[in-house]
């Protein structure tokens, strides 16, 4: 069989499950944030031409992480098909050796790592900072529109404010209450003749400076409240509870370019901080991009092992999760150990390509000797054996 053909043939079969695993990856992980946003519509007001680009600002974090389980899943069931119908037995007789199965699928992993170095390194942090410009910037209006004379707003969850009288051209307040429950021991109610207001962009907060009031303080376990006159007294509203199921707090590295992200490891460490969050971030955008490397060589020593028994597309899309699970559970465990100090960041973020990558390495070698791997052919039998079960309980029903 010609080269060319091969490499054709090979990638033809992962394109589509390709692009089939991108959509159902990316919608399963979209879902629960474009409930937000319709809550948005609907609760908050916000227009839905910003909810459009609010959605297109949040792909690329979502696209790093499925781009990469998308291209193993493509592997997995493609490739998982020509072995179910004995095409590799087939390219093996014909003297086709795993190295030459794998080759082509290689070259399409490393444009995955290209498009994953992207998302990593330029698009999602660009796209964060986009969307924490456009999310301030919509809870500013909504706040502006929010606010209404002698009307309790509750824009803001467990927060209360009644305003008597806003004057133009809307910065100033005359005659405010503000009844806070954000405590959960202590609620605080704030009397103040005047309030200036003021927006803070760095820290996406909105500022109330009440003049010539009083704090009346009730513990939830007492009876009775405290009274304290201040004759001026700042008050704090973050911006993002207006908006923020849309978007997971963070502690702004994630915003950072590339370029200012290592700068910013540099100032720290000149002044003799560790930056460790910095050098994680750092460390994670680098090792994503090689994660479609370590699925392509586990991807393809799974599939060219040999088995007792094919279980089908099933049986590809549990082992597809099963090892996604263990790659974002070493990950979860490395970014944990990077952020107490108990392992470098390097090694910490590096963890999961190295564990898995040793394994599928592993895995390969024993597909180049035709060596069976014992454990997987006992999931495979109990896979089947549960499959048919399964079918002959629901025949019964």
């Amino acid at each position: 069989m010609k080269r060319t053909t091969l490499t054709g043939y090979l990638i033809s079969e992962i394109l589509a499950p390709f692009f089939f695993g991108l959509l159902a990856f990316t919608l399963v992980l979209l879902i629960a944030r474009v409930v937000k946003l319709i809550e948005l519509v609907v609760t908050r007001g916000v227009p839905a031409l910003q909810i459009g680009k609010l959605l297109l600002l949040i792909m690329p974090t979502f696209l790093e992480l499925t781009v990469p389980m998308a291209f193993l899943l493509a592997i997995l069931l493609g490739l998982g098909r020509l072995s179910q119908d004995h095409e590799v037995l087939a390219f093996k007789a014909s003297g086709v050796s795993p190295l030459q199965i794998l080759w082509p699928i290689a070259g399409v992993a490393c444009v995955i790592a290209a498009i994953t170095l992207f998302l990593t390194v330029f698009a999602r942090p660009a796209a964060n900072l986009a969307l924490k410009k456009e999310l301030y910037a919509i809870a500013k209006s909504r706040l502006g529109t929010a606010l209404k004379e002698k009307v309790f707003n509750q824009e803001f969850p467990k927060i209360l404010i009644y305003v008597e009288e806003i004057v133009p051209p809307g910065n100033t307040v005359q005659g405010i209450l503000i009844v806070d429950k954000r405590d959960r021991v202590r609620e605080d109610v704030i009397l103040g003749k005047v309030a200036l207001i003021s927006a803070e962009e760095q820290t996406n907060t909105l500022g109330l400076k009440l003049i010539d009031g009083s704090i009346y303080q009730r513990d939830k376990n007492r009876p009775g409240f405290s009274r304290t006159r201040f004759n001026i007294y700042d008050f704090k509203l973050d911006l993002d509870e207006l908006i923020g199921p849309v978007r997971r707090k963070s502690d702004g590295t994630k915003e950072l370019g590339f370029h200012r992200l290592i700068e910013t490891i540099d100032e720290k460490q000149q002044q003799g901080e560790h930056a460790i969050a910095e050098r994680i971030e750092l460390q994670q955008r680098i090792s994503f991009a090689f994660v479609p490397l370590v699925f392509c060589l586990l991807g393809v020593s799974l599939t060219l092992l040999p088995h007792s028994s094919r279980a089908g597309r099933s049986w590809g899309f549990l082992l597809c999760l099963f090892w996604l699970l263990a790659y974002y559970l070493l990950l979860s465990l490395g970014k944990a150990l990077g952020e107490q100090g108990t392992l470098h960041p390097v090694l910490a973020l590096w963890l999961p390509n190295l564990v898995v990558g040793a394994i599928a390495l592993h895995f390969f070698m024993k597909a180049l000797r035709e060596s069976p791997l014992a454990l997987m052919g006992g999931f495979d039998n109990a896979f089947i054996w549960a499959s048919l079960r399964w079918g002959k309980i629901r025949q019964k029903a």
